[in-house]
């Protein structure tokens, strides 16, 4: 008996039945659709079985942690995802390490969020409790057809482990919190569902206000932490790759960001009451579409961080299209009974401003979401293919602008019409500051028109937004919010731009004990540190001159990925990162230490150990798999009078491994090893800079013995105002949290 299973079923069938009498009973009390009400014993029954479903849901996720601390590997999910050796911290994370776990995950969010929402409603939103229901049910029902208690034969004597990239404290904060958002909207929608069925269009405002607040809250930290966590971890230099998985988990979040302005005004003015209601329900489809794409498989040639197909395709297709059909259908129906004032457009205050904001919010989100959907897109009509990472940055760009001008001006609008005097007179401060801004950036090297202007909007935004935040202190810390937030998101531009426009970065081989200099340092590569342990330390002097520190990046092997992985060190310092990634460690070649070796430039000509050697042009291969393709240097070498073109190529794997495959060389007398024929590999390269450093084997340097050594290849960066970008995206979260706690403090005293 797979008791788990069990579990997962009975809990789907008291969702489903808590849907059904969640909905009859919401049929007979609506004023809508006048009927009798039902007897006690249906109306209790409704709410019964919705926390039977949160209980045998609470008792599925026990029983998964059970089988993972007892390391239970007859079922497929524990064996997949854990081993016997795994620390504590990762068997907890475990949990949500894979897609059965994470539908778990999400569907005891929802189930908690509801018992919440039943309290704080008194239980008398049964529509609302209807649509809750009913997800959960769905959620439930993916884990029937694909469940986390699935049993495999044989039984394995050990699990194969959790991916070293997710052994790391970030995995166990990570996950659960973006699922905290993903959770907490579903709320908003269903208040909006429910205040369409029964034709009260504007009682979901004040809830809705609340859970939309608590899931940008959430979802923004989630987004945040992860790119904090692929800045930290993967190595790759980066915090954002608008990656479309990252990108299907952004866009939504932005939305959010647009309906939390849009009930700004509502509550202001009341207008824009059906923007918000069509607002919250795209929210929810935009989640269920990121779903989509994350879990579906068909971005698996496009993302790292795609999982493969469950075989659960068509019933992600099936809620989203049930989702548009319920919500737009509804707001389709009762548009016309939808009154609210109009925006006033007829001059200029915050009303208009604000309505702007979101215009511009939502072209960035539109514009990331076509680039995230470009693979489903093109695929439709031809080859599947993915935008370049440069049209999120071109289309972004004037978006950034426009958002950070709009984030100065509105903060000293008033909702009545603005005099053009009083208006000037405002601003003459912040105006003053932003040009004295600008004469700095452009000191500082910033001499494009448009990154100044965008440097200007930005500082605009941000001393506008320090300006309101003492003036709104005075009426105490819960008035903040907003501009809290608004001076973040400037930082975070600036931020942006400044690590973006201003990174630094160079590639050296640290021969171990050799110190080399970059950027105003001294780099000493000193030995791997537990080179038996699962992550290898690469131990790595670094001095100034005045003082010295030691850095600890991690390079290993994955048996699970079967690829190199690397893990940088960061050093962290008031306004930049200096960044040491590990690439390549050449362990134990006595002849490595004297390879001979050049840097060249294409089209230069250099003398090296008797040859005349010309890098003409990069020899690009065709993919040999997907995701795999060889870059070759053909180079012409004069040797002897006579002329010989070589290609020593690197080629590159889809997991970002490299091989060298070297090209022979003519023998010179006096130069080449006896033992050995003379050849060249191609030891690294920048397709940009149109450069490569050559490597030269086959040689030995007179009166040298060789002797056995160590060489560690390494990225070095520096990555300036990357404590602005993290400092801006704090403050965002905090300056939310502040709003949300005002909220809820104006609904208890109302």
């Amino acid at each position: 008996m797979n008791i788990g299973h069990i579990t997962i079923l009975i809990a789907f069938l008291a969702s489903t039945g808590a849907t059904i009498f969640y909905f009859m009973e919401a049929r007979k009390n609506n004023p809508a659709n006048p009927g009798k009400t039902l007897p006690p014993l249906k109306r209790d029954a409704a709410k019964r079985l919705y926390y039977l479903s949160v209980g045998f849901g609470l008792l599925a996720g026990i029983i998964l942690y059970y089988a993972l601390f007892t390391h239970q590997f007859q079922y497929s999910y524990v064996n997949g995802y854990s081993s016997k050796d795994l620390p504590l911290i990762y068997l907890i994370s475990a949990f949500w390490a894979g897609q059965e776990g994470t539908f778990l995950l999400w569907a005891l969010f929802v189930g908690l969020m509801g018992i919440f929402f039943l309290k704080k409603s008194n239980g008398n939103d049964s529509y609302a409790m209807a649509v809750v229901s009913a997800f959960s049910a769905f959620l439930y029902l993916l884990m029937l057809i694909k469940s986390p208690f699935e049993l495999i034969t044989p039984v394995p004597l050990d699990g194969r482990g959790l991916n070293p990239l997710l052994q790391d404290p970030w995995m166990a904060i990570h996950p659960p919190i973006l699922f905290v958002g993903y959770a907490a909207s579903t709320f908003p929608f269903a208040l909006v569902i429910s205040g369409l069925a029964k034709r009260k269009y504007e009682r979901w405002n004040n809830s809705g206000f609340g859970w939309t607040l608590f899931a940008s809250v959430s979802l923004g930290a989630g987004i945040i932490i992860g790119g904090f966590w692929a800045y930290e971890v993967l190595g790759w230099g980066g915090y954002w790759g608008w990656d479309p998985v990252e990108n299907s988990s952004l866009v939504p979040w932005i939305v959010m960001l647009v309906s939390i302005h849009g009930l700004v005004v509502f509550k202001a003015k009341g207008s824009l009451q059906r923007t918000n209601m069509f607002l919250a329900i795209l929210t929810f489809i935009l989640v269920l579409y990121a779903t989509f794409l994350t879990r579906s498989g068909v971005l698996a040639d496009f993302s790292v961080h795609s999982f493969v197909d469950l075989g659960i395709n068509n019933y992600l297709m099936g809620v989203i299209v049930a989702s548009m059909a319920l919500g737009f259908g509804l707001l389709a129906t009762r548009f016309s009974e939808i009154k609210s004032p109009k925006i006033d457009t007829s001059s200029l205050n915050r009303e208009l401003l604000l309505l702007l904001s979101m215009y511009v919010l939502g072209a960035a989100a539109l514009f990331t979401f076509v680039g995230m959907s470009s693979p489903i897109i093109t695929g439709l009509i031809g080859k599947a293919s993915q935008v370049d990472i440069s049209f999120y940055n071109k289309v972004n760009l004037p978006v950034a602008i426009a958002m950070a001008l709009l984030l100065g001006i509105t903060p000293f609008t008033s909702w009545a019409e603005e005099k053009k005097f009083n208006f000037l007179k405002r601003y003459s401060m912040p105006l003053v500051l932003t040009a004295l801004s600008c004469v700095i950036a452009y000191v500082a090297g910033v001499t494009s028109f448009t990154l100044l202007l965008f440097v200007g909007a930005s500082a605009f935004g941000l001393i506008s937004n320090v300006i309101i935040t003492f003036r709104q202190y005075r009426s105490g810390w819960l008035h903040i919010g907003g501009p809290l937030s608004h001076i973040g998101v400037t930082l975070m531009l600036i931020g942006i731009v400044g690590s973006g426009s201003f990174d630094e970065s160079n590639q050296l081989i640290l021969k171990q004990g050799e110190p080399q200099a970059a950027f105003g340092y001294n780099f000493t590569f000193k030995g791997v540190q537990n080179p038996e342990a699962l992550k290898p330390i690469m131990e790595i002097e670094v001095s100034d001159g005045k003082s010295s520190f030691t850095s600890q990046p991690k390079l290993y092997f994955s048996q699970i990925n079967q690829a190199v992985m690397r893990e940088p060190d960061i050093k962290v310092l008031p306004l930049k990162d200096l960044y040491i990634s590990p690439l390549e460690l050449k362990m134990d070649d006595p002849q490595h230490q004297h390879n001979p070796m050049i840097e060249i430039i294409k089209g230069e000509t250099k003398e090296m150990l008797g040859y005349k050697i010309t890098f003409t042009k990069f020899d690009v291969g065709q993919h040999a798999e997907m995701g795999a393709m060889s870059v070759g240097a053909v180079l012409n070498i004069e040797a002897g009078g006579k002329m010989h073109e070589v290609i020593p190529t690197l080629t590159f794997d889809n997991k970002n491994g490299r091989q060298p495959i070297p090209a022979e060389l003519p023998i010179l007398s006096g130069y080449s090893n006896a033992e050995m024929q003379p050849h060249v590999t191609l030891n690294a390269l920048s397709v940009e800079e149109k450069k490569i450093m050559l490597e030269f084997h086959g040689f030995t340097q007179p009166h040298e013995e060789p002797q056995a050594s160590q060489a560690l290849v390494v990225d070095i960066s520096i990555k300036p105002l990357m404590m602005v970008i993290w400092t801006g995206v704090v403050l965002i979260i905090l300056g939310t949290l502040i709003a949300f706690r005002r909220r809820t403090l104006q609904k208890e005293i109302n």
